[in-house]
């Protein structure tokens, strides 16, 4: 009987939030540990999920050290970095010689203290099982992956969509990969080619059938079946939000031997994604402007969505910016518009000891960081309904996973209803909106603080979808941050043609 490690540690970090994601961050979600790791997500649409599935089908007995699900924010904690790290050794070593390894990572983790965790903890990994033992590494497509990341595992794969709904499938793919090498006894390596901007891609969007990002898996699937060695060419996009050295995206071919032509091939790749650099599929537009084009949508059937891409907790936003829901209380148009989520603690708070029904009045969001994405609203709000904020995902959006907003409150305005809740969380999934009694397929509009996760669960029931950037710190085009540690020279930091000059390309 084979032994085989798994274990996941997964955080998307935004550089530019000012305060770092404290362990306590983590507890919240949930940490789990040896035999909650099994109960736990045995059923999910996870890659721990896929990792589980994996070994009862092939018998293979499993040490779980340890598994974080990815609760995105600001730089991870040293002391949350320091305990999941030495979490995951000791539960290695503990299991004396293993066969295999099975690890979930982001890719676009930073911690304080060391700009790539994620490398660095697979680095630490390598050393403690020695050269010859297979390790197969999980990557969200958003991640910036590091020559370490890669030269510490035998074999990566990414997701194949975004919004993310293959987490389970891509950990099967990672599976099977590990399986190929137990049984032949070949190990392959990773053959990494970066390139020279800070995302590609369309940043991994899929719903666009014929958009970049699936012209190129297109691509990668045809250069897989060009040679018998080669186990799996991935896609990364990169994450902008990351201020390191390795931002950006990359491909990744896994393959048996040393040959050159597997670098060309990730390198071809990558020159695809310089050509179609400017293709965006989603184009981002001011609150403003996206009220506008929602008041022009014809009526219908179904809710208008509006996500915030600038203050979206998935990127690492703060969660209270105001701007789009001061746009929807100075203007409604809509009957039965919905905001969520709105991070507020303190209003949660005044909003118990006030009681349902009770009519406060309060300076509501606004108060991390006003000038990124507007400062508190004062108005009377009345509250309608409370909530302890633990949900269940539906699905597709990794189905089974529990989430918790923490105590929460259904507040209204100006006849629109605002979630307000304690923890800051992104919204993925209906049953965020289900859980205060608000039925999501019936409302006029539903405003949310998300990037493009939303679609998933949200697309079969939308009327009209809408992107827009409040100013926040996860905006793409937020012009007041400053990168310091990117490599130089970058696109589209500089000009194009110093960029094409250094990369090679020509017209």
């Amino acid at each position: 009987m084979r032994t085989v490690l798994l274990a996941s540690i997964l955080h998307e970090a935004n550089s530019f939030a000012r305060r770092a994601a404290p362990l306590a961050h983590y507890e919240r979600q949930g940490i789990f540990r040896g035999a909650e790791v099994s109960e736990r997500f045995r059923e999910t649409h996870t890659e721990m999920g896929g990792f589980l599935e994996a070994a009862d089908r092939e018998g293979w007995q499993v040490v779980t050290p340890i598994a974080v699900p990815c609760a995105p924010a600001g730089p991870m904690g040293a002391e949350a970095f320091a305990v999941f790290r030495d979490t995951l050794l000791q539960g290695l070593r503990e299991a004396g010689q293993v066969d295999g390894v099975l690890l979930a990572l982001h890719g676009a983790n930073v911690a304080e203290g060391e700009d790539d965790p994620d490398g660095a903890i697979a680095q630490a990994v390598r050393e403690t099982v020695g050269p010859d033992v297979p390790i197969m590494l999980t990557l969200d497509p958003h991640a910036n992956v590091s020559e370490r990341l890669a030269m510490a595992v035998n074999g990566l794969t990414a997701y194949r969509t975004h919004p993310h709904t293959d987490h389970k499938e891509t950990g099967l793919r990672a599976a099977a990969m590990l399986t190929r090498v137990m049984e032949r006894g070949i190990l392959p390596s990773v053959h990494l080619a970066r390139g020279y901007q800070m995302r590609g891609f369309d940043s991994c969007r899929t719903a666009p059938p014929d958009g970049p990002m699936q012209r190129a898996l297109t691509l990668a699937r045809g250069l897989e079946g060009q040679e018998p060695g080669i186990l799996e060419v991935s896609i990364q996009s990169g994450f902008v939000l990351a201020d390191v050295w390795h931002v950006g995206p990359s491909v990744a071919v896994t393959a048996e031997g040393t040959d050159p032509r597997f670098r060309q091939m990730a390198e071809g790749l990558l020159r695809f994604a310089w050509d179609e650099r400017r293709n965006d599929t989603v184009p981002m537009i001011s609150v403003g402007e996206a009220l506008a084009q929602a008041r022009a949508v014809p009526p219908g059937t179904g809710p208008i969505v509006i996500a915030d891409f600038g203050d979206a907790p998935g990127g690492g936003g703060y969660g209270d910016a105001t701007a789009l829901l001061r746009g929807l209380l100075d203007a409604p148009f809509e009957k039965d518009i919905v905001f969520l989520p709105l991070l507020d603690p303190e209003a949660v708070r005044a909003a118990r000891m006030a009681g349902p029904g009770a009519r406060l009045r309060l300076a509501l969001g606004g108060h991390t960081a006003p000038q990124h994405g507007g400062g508190p609203i004062e108005e009377e709000y009345e509250v309608l309904r409370f909530s302890d904020g633990r949900f269940v995902h539906e699905g597709p959006y990794t189905a089974g996973m529990i989430g918790n907003f923490g105590d929460s409150v259904l507040l209204s305005c100006r006849g629109v209803r605002i979630v307000v809740t304690t923890f800051q969380r992104n919204i993925v999934d209906l049953s965020q909106l289900r859980i205060f009694g608000i039925v999501p397929e019936q409302c006029g509009l539903i405003a949310l603080k998300c990037m493009d996760a939303f679609r998933a669960a949200f697309a079969p029931i939308a009327r009209s979808m809408i992107a827009c950037e409040s100013g926040g710190v996860s905006s793409r085009v937020q012009t007041t941050l400053t990168w310091e540690k990117v490599r130089r020279p970058i696109w589209p930091l500089d000009p194009e043609e110093v960029v094409a000059q250094a990369a090679g390309y020509t017209t």
